[in-house]
């Protein structure tokens, strides 16, 4: 005897028969604020490519990348601080 076919997933990850998901329980969940961009993450970038890159010239320019890694890690961390300073526990 021959098994019955088994519904396979299609492409858009549903089934064959299976009702559609309801598109408004199927996105994820966004802050109702959502926090304002900063440049921090761009300073800590750009720090830890100038620490690399000072890897192959001298010592000085490894410094220069650290000092300027470490600007932009305080600037994310003094703004994660005041963003949860204020929420309620």
């Amino acid at each position: 005897m021959s098994e019955p076919p088994v519904n396979e997933p299609s492409s858009s990850g549903i089934s064959p028969g299976e009702p559609a998901p309801d598109p408004e329980r199927s996105t994820p969940p966004r802050p109702e604020n959502p926090p304002p961009p900063t440049v921090w993450p761009f300073v800590t970038a750009v720090g830890l490519a100038i620490t690399f890159w000072g890897m192959v010239l001298n010592l000085l320019v490894v410094c220069v990348g650290v000092g300027v890694f470490l600007v932009g890690m305080a600037g994310l961390v003094g703004d994660w601080v005041r963003e949860h300073r204020n929420q309620p526990t």
